[in-house]
């Protein structure tokens, strides 16, 4: 069980890492990119960002299942980590995706807002769900 919360725990602070950059770093430098640039620089952003973020979600999602596998789904450690995981992929799937998808060719300051806002949501779900998972490697 131990190597499945130590993938669970690499993949989730490798997304914190991750999203910490990208909200300290990509989302405010959106705002310096012409416009005449923006269409190309975003569809970048985007198609290069899912590689970096897919890997991370499959071995959480790897580590998460092998985990309760190994009988990890009755432990209260395993639900706290799995939860919040499980939530920043539903914010990602069902809003970040679709205000990607309105900015990319309309860039409006209230749409930008509105994605910084949901990504640290699921920066703060992966923070929960590293640090949960870190507890459960003591």
């Amino acid at each position: 069980m131990r190597y499945a919360i130590l993938l669970t725990a690499a993949s989730s602070w490798y997304l914190v890492g991750l999203s910490m950059t990208v909200g300290l770093v990509n989302y405010p430098a959106f705002q310096l990119v012409g416009e005449r640039e923006w269409a190309l620089f975003h569809k970048h952003h985007s198609e290069k960002i899912a590689w970096a973020v897919g890997s991370a979600w499959v071995g959480q999602a790897a580590g998460l299942i092998w985990w309760f596998g190994l009988g990890g789904g009755g432990s209260i450690l395993w639900w706290l980590t799995g939860s919040p995981a499980a939530l920043a992929v539903a914010l990602t799937a069902f809003s970040a995706v679709g205000i990607h998808n309105e900015i990319s060719t309309d860039r409006q300051a209230r749409n930008l807002h509105k994605l910084r806002i949901v990504h640290w949501v699921r920066t703060l779900c992966w923070v929960l769900a590293a640090v949960w998972v870190s507890w459960a490697i003591r």
